[in-house]
């Protein structure tokens, strides 16, 4: 029901920033909010409390944001404040931004390494990915230890597995394949 709603919100912002032409600086105000949340867990906490009062909600968000975002953006806020809806300012950023790439024709790419990369192996994952799909990429990176090395990329409805676990896995299987093929 939440991610519904949240993209009825995301849909109707991004109708209006299109027709202002601030579709990118919206974009960059969700994320700024979005990090802030996600950065100070008691920040996050007051806001999504129902027992406190929406003025006090509001106060805040205006004194920490009012001078850093735009108008549409605290339009927004003081609107899913009104409608106790504060909860959903990150699936509204999510489905705004999922908005905003279709729109300008950008896919999305989640990269995942065993060990964080250097600005030079990102720039060259997401040329790489950009030269393959002809189409502008933009990426997220993040880390996960059990992959044991390589690098996997999700882009679209696609999964690309450079891992050594990845291809562990597929030895495995192809020994099986093999083994059970013979008897």
């Amino acid at each position: 029901m939440d991610n519904r709603v949240a993209t009825r919100y995301a849909q109707s912002l991004f109708d209006v920033a299109s027709q202002q032409n601030i579709v990118s600086a919206i974009s960059d105000d969700l994320n700024a909010i979005t990090t802030a949340l996600n950065a100070d867990p008691r920040f996050k906490t007051f806001l999504e409390n129902p027992s406190m009062n929406r003025e006090g909600k509001l106060k805040l968000m205006e004194s920490v944001f009012s001078d850093r975002v735009t108008a549409l953006t605290m339009q927004l806020f003081r609107l899913l404040l009104d409608k106790r809806r504060e909860s959903l300012i990150g699936l509204v950023a999510e489905d705004f931004d999922r908005l905003r790439r279709a729109a300008s024709n950008i896919l999305f790419a989640q990269v995942v390494s065993a060990q964080p990369l250097t600005e030079s192996e990102q720039k060259a994952i997401v040329s790489k990915l950009e030269t393959s799909s002809k189409q502008k990429v933009e990426a997220t990176f993040d880390t996960e230890e059990s992959l044991l090395g390589g690098v996997k990329v999700h882009l679209g409805n696609s999964v690309m597995d450079g891992t050594v676990r990845g291809s562990l896995n597929r030895l495995r299987d192809k020994l099986l394949y093999d083994i059970l093929k013979q008897a």
